[in-house]
């Protein structure tokens, strides 16, 4: 696995002619997940990258699923809009860093799935569609979780 906890310097994305940003804000709720790729794929699709939309829809999917599952206190008296989870995409070239932040101090851990469980494997998902993948450190703002799209091989 090429898990980091922090975007290395050879990752680093400066801006230039093929650089492009975009983000969003996301509620905690079940239709986060949907909402993260209706806007990848759209987003995407305007730079001019179908090489990379399935795959990283999929990866912000599972970014966004794992945000609001282990990322969110979950207490019903808080209002879902004081805990916003942030998405990011930022273009350098062929390739695309997904970023997704939440307000949660938990660090991803990949674990051996269960293969009779419907989930749990959701980083090695994310391992298996990325090149690089990553976070960093958390502090009381929170963390992101980041993962680098190639559009090329």
């Amino acid at each position: 696995m090429t898990t980091h906890p922090a975007i290395p310097p050879s990752l680093a994305l400066p801006e230039g002619p093929g650089t492009r940003f975009a983000a969003c804000s996301l509620d905690g709720d079940l239709h986060a997940a949907g909402a993260a790729r209706q806007f990848t794929r759209s987003t995407l699709r305007r730079w001019g990258m179908p090489e990379v939309v399935d795959n990283a829809s999929i990866v912000v999917s599972e970014m966004l699923t794992n945000a609001v599952r282990y990322g969110l206190d979950s207490p019903s008296d808080v209002p879902l809009s004081s805990r916003p989870l942030w998405l990011g995409l930022l273009r350098r070239g062929p390739s695309v860093l997904c970023t997704v932040s939440d307000p949660g101090t938990e660090v991803p851990v990949v674990k051996e799935p269960d293969y009779l469980a419907e989930s749990g494997r959701g980083l090695h998902v994310i391992d298996s569609l990325s090149e690089s993948w990553g976070w960093t450190p958390p502090d009381n703002a929170g963390k992101s979780v980041w993962a680098m799209i190639s559009g090329r091989a």
